[in-house]
């Protein structure tokens, strides 16, 4: 009994903790004051709320980093995004700089960094004179929430691991194991919902090819992405992707049947590019390129004349 007595007790703590989180991170929301910073009508900057339903996503999604202060700081290249079901997303948008264009390429963020961190504004620079117009998007910073839902979910994955070599054994299906898969949910939702908005804009300026790529935690965000892209979407890209405790193989088989190419350009000092190479080569994906480039110490905006030409180059081949 006594025993019995602890167990309840932690299902309480797990239960209160879970709830308590909600309204602490409903504050972390961009600020309604972004609105006409780009120049647009204050009434622009109205989030989706009209339908009176709740949007789960905004209490577990941080802002990230202040897109008003942005777009007043390069109104020249602001553009607000309105996605469908989710808050307007600001993107900085250089168009190529020859007299031909090659296509689009859409730069989605590590998660924490603005569409003007280092890397992507060297890169936007660099692909509009490789004949490349470039639209850059900020990735959340996620809250505690949205962290402790990731938690779960890989304890859950384990758990039903473990579980499916008891046979005859009756399933049995954790509440909160439920509500952190419906958190993870709504976030991929909205960023999903900020990819589709980006690629409907450049296709309506006839861009008929489109690259995506990811940074850092970004790679794995348009992974996810690529069962909703359209067919202007070819080829994807990652750059120092971090893919969290998704296993190479576990990758390859995510991605089996999506009809791209696949450029993976890891850092040169990092163990885990080779492994997915080995493992995409297994599996035989022929689609699939991984190039090593200099990022030691992590990514930064040094590097992005070299990324930037690795990139374009193998864009614009065949």
């Amino acid at each position: 009994m006594h025993n019995l007595d602890i167990t309840r007790w932690l299902a309480v703590v797990m239960t209160l903790v879970l709830v308590l989180i909600n309204p602490a991170t409903a504050q972390d929301a961009a600020p309604g004051g972004d609105a006409g910073a780009a120049g647009q009508d204050a009434g622009d900057g109205e989030s989706k709320e009209g339908s009176g339903k709740p949007s789960v996503e905004r209490y577990f999604i941080r802002s990230a980093g202040d897109s008003g202060m942005l777009a007043q700081r390069y109104p020249h290249l602001a553009v607000w995004l309105e996605p469908d079901g989710a808050p307007r997303a600001l993107a900085l948008v250089e168009r190529e700089v020859t007299e031909a264009a090659k296509g689009a390429v859409v730069l989605l963020a590590d998660e924490g960094q603005t569409a003007n961190h280092a890397l992507l504004a060297g890169l936007r620079s660099r692909l509009t004179e490789a004949g490349w117009a470039a639209l850059s998007l900020g990735n959340s910073q996620v809250s505690p929430g949205l962290q402790l839902a990731r938690q779960r979910a890989g304890e859950a994955g384990s758990r039903s691991g473990q579980d499916s070599s008891d046979e005859g054994e009756p399933v049995m299906i954790d509440v909160n194991d439920q509500a952190a898969e419906d958190l993870l949910k709504a976030h991929r939702d909205e960023v999903n919902a900020r990819l589709d908005a980006a690629v409907a804009w450049l296709q309506e300026r006839d861009y008929s090819q489109v690259v995506l790529v990811g940074v850092g935690r970004g790679a794995l965000a348009v992974n996810g992405y690529l069962p909703r892209a359209p067919a202007a979407v070819s080829r994807v890209a990652w750059i120092a992707p971090d893919f969290g405790s998704q296993a190479p193989g576990e990758l390859v088989s995510a991605l089996e049947g999506k009809v791209v190419r696949l450029l993976d350009m890891y850092p040169s000092r990092s163990s885990a590019g080779p492994g997915r190479r080995a493992a995409f080569r297994r599996a035989g994906m022929n689609g699939y390129e991984a190039l090593p480039v200099p990022l030691a110490g992590g990514e930064s905006g040094r590097h992005a004349a070299a990324i930037a030409s690795r990139l374009a180059g193998w864009a614009g081949g065949d």
